[in-house]
């Protein structure tokens, strides 16, 4: 009887063992389960979340495209309207600003208006340089030495109507072996002063022939430069008779009235 009572035992101790470790079994492959379910769970979840985040920026870095794509077309649309106007601007000025010869007289008057000279007397002298002026008789021809750095002699000159004197300096000739002449190089620039009774001197420089015009008093001088013989320039000059402004309108007297309210 004990024997069997001790079978009946172990079998039952062996059957809740083995219904333990099945138990465990179970509970060690829901809680495996649970936690990869867990796990996937949260994945994706956080998979979920970073693809809407990309989703938000992709969103964000479209419109920020787009909207630089708006900038940039309005940039260039304004660059154009620049250049179009920097081109305007070209134009006009090449058709209002002088130029050339244009311009060097638009500075000789502008430094004669800043001189005092009054802007109805300019216009008068431009409209007479249009006329044909009368000249008095027939050109003069007369010549005189330059002097050059290696002249010695008394200074040479020529004087038109007693009025301009006119002198010279120049490079002298030279020989074969450089050595300086007595006489002046026509193809080298000279120098020529034109001087008038009251002290003004105007001087041109060049290469000979040359062309000077200058007025005093009521005539017009036109000179012509040439080289003469060796040694000499010759100058041709005659006078013109110059236009004058009118003068003015005499003021009235003052009459009793006037002096009155004057008064």
């Amino acid at each position: 009887m004990m024997s069997l009572s001790s079978f009946s035992d172990t079998r039952r101790r062996r059957r809740r063992a083995v219904y333990w470790r099945l138990l465990r079994t179970l509970l060690a492959v829901t809680v495996i389960v649970a936690v990869g379910g867990y796990s996937y769970q949260v994945g994706v979840s956080a998979s979920q979340a970073r693809s809407a985040k990309l989703e938000a920026d992709l969103l964000r870095f479209q419109e920020s495209n787009l909207e630089l794509r708006d900038r940039l077309a309005l940039s260039l649309q304004r660059s154009d309207q620049a250049e179009s106007a920097l081109e305007t601007l070209r134009q006009r000025y090449a058709e209002d600003v002088p130029q050339g010869e244009l311009a060097l007289l638009m500075a000789q008057v502008a430094a004669q208006r800043e001189a005092g000279i009054e802007v109805e007397r300019l216009a008068f002298m431009i409209d007479a340089a249009a006329q044909e002026a009368p000249c008095d008789g027939l050109p003069a021809t007369k010549r005189f030495v330059p002097r050059t750095q290696v002249s010695t002699g008394p200074v040479s000159f020529v004087r038109f109507d007693d009025r301009i004197t006119i002198t010279g300096t120049g490079e002298a000739a030279r020989t074969a072996e450089g050595l300086a002449e007595a006489w002046f190089d026509p193809a080298a620039p000279v120098r020529l002063d034109f001087r008038t009774l009251s002290g003004e001197v105007v001087t041109i420089e060049g290469v000979v022939p040359l062309a000077h015009q200058m007025v005093v008093g009521a005539h017009e001088y036109r000179f012509s430069v040439v080289a003469g013989e060796r040694s000499f320039v010759e100058i041709t000059a005659q006078a013109c008779a110059f236009p004058q402004p009118p003068a003015p309108e005499p003021t009235p007297p003052l009459g009793p009235d006037d002096e009155a309210s004057l008064g």
